[in-house]
C-alpha cells in the first residue's frame, strides 16, 4: 500500500467517539482519527521495514499515521 492508500484506509476507520475519548485524557484532537492501536499494529505488520513509507505517514501529520509509521518493526 501507498502512503495516501493507508491514509484513505484510516479516514474508512476513522471514530469520532474515540475522538472525544481521547480529548478527556489530554491526547489533542487535532488531525486525530480515533483509530485504536491493536488495528494500527496489524497494518503495521505488513509494512515491516519500509522507512520510506514510514517518514511519508510521518509527514502527514495525522495522529495514527504517526503512531503506525512509529511501530514499523526494525
Amino acid at each position: 500500500m501507498t502512503c495516501s492508500e493507508i491514509i484513505i484506509y484510516l479516514q474508512s476507520k476513522a471514530n469520532p467517539d474515540n475522538v472525544a475519548g481521547m480529548a478527556r485524557f489530554g491526547i489533542s484532537t487535532v488531525g486525530t482519527l480515533g483509530i485504536n492501536i491493536p488495528l494500527l499494529r496489524e497494518l503495521a505488520k505488513a509494512h515491516r521495514r519500509n522507512h520510506v513509507l514510514a517518514l511519508e505517514l510521518w509527514q502527514t501529520g495525522i495522529h495514527e499515521a504517526r503512531i503506525l509509521a512509529s511501530v514499523f518493526e526494525p
